[in-house]
């Protein structure tokens, strides 16, 4: 028996006019391709990154001892980590090469309205409507008259049309701080959250096992033959706490609420 949690198969259309602000938790330095990819997804830096080196280095990156940097990033890897994330379109390649401002102006159809990472030779940024963010912004999202590097030329762009199901990607995170240096209220604190966080993945995903790691949580369900791999721990927080619409774990269950409200999210 496959221990592979299968995904919703749905297909949607994705949210027009409509980019994020990048939220840098990494606090590194930002570079172009992955600020576009977290601007249009929503995914915090650190969370992008790591679909990166998924993309790169295969799941496997994780045992490494050193974390792989991420600077650049290619055409193809950039369109394989927006599946990962759970977004998928399509290419429009420019052989004349128009500069951004000429193709801000002769844009149609679906450039105009759907979130699109535009390359710029080896500089990209991310357009939707009238709403633009780009690395030399800081990752914040300015309107569309206020873009920079309005000289370079376009070459290609990727309009994202559609969501799909995001892929649990695998990352490393902090070690928890040591029982033994918290106070009698902290420690009760930790093991309350801990006791809310099994119980929701339990509500959420049927499963009578739970077993949670420094960077992973795998389950056991009725009908598997063993553990099954749940997800990257800070994934399966991020899923809880933001309410995915696509995806095994939704966080519509009274366990996630009782999770969010706990760490001090509403709904």
């Amino acid at each position: 028996m496959s221990n592979i949690i299968q995904h919703p198969s749905a297909i949607v259309a994705v949210k027009t006019h409509h980019l994020h602000d990048v939220d840098n938790d990494t606090k590194s330095r930002l570079y172009s391709g992955t600020v576009a990819m977290a601007s249009i997804t929503g995914a915090s830096m650190s969370r992008v990154r790591d679909a990166v080196r998924l993309v790169r280095h295969g799941a496997g990156w994780v045992d490494r001892r050193h974390t792989p940097a991420i600077t650049t990033t290619s055409d193809d890897e950039i369109e394989s980590t927006l599946r990962l994330l759970g977004y998928a379109g399509d290419w429009h390649d420019f052989e004349r090469r128009p500069t951004l401002a000429a193709y801000l102006k002769q844009r149609t159809g679906i450039q105009q309205s759907h979130p699109c990472i535009v390359f710029l030779g080896n500089h990209r940024v991310a357009i939707s409507g009238e709403l633009f963010c780009d690395v030399t912004n800081n990752g914040l999202m300015v309107d569309i008259d206020r873009a920079r590097s309005r000289r370079k030329q376009v070459h290609r762009v990727l309009v994202l049309t559609h969501r799909i199901p995001a892929t649990p990607i695998p990352s490393k995170t902090l070690q928890r701080v040591q029982p033994a240096h918290l106070t009698a209220e902290q420690k009760r604190q930790v093991k309350e959250m801990d006791r809310l966080f099994r119980e929701a993945i339990k509500a959420e995903t049927g499963a009578t096992r739970i077993k949670v790691t420094s960077t992973e949580v795998f389950i056991i369900r009725p009908a598997d033959s063993g553990w099954t791999w749940c997800g990257a721990r800070d994934g399966v927080v991020d899923s809880l706490l933001k309410l995915q619409q696509h995806g095994w774990i939704g966080g519509n269950t009274d366990e996630a609420s009782a999770y969010r409200a706990a760490m001090g999210y509403q709904r």
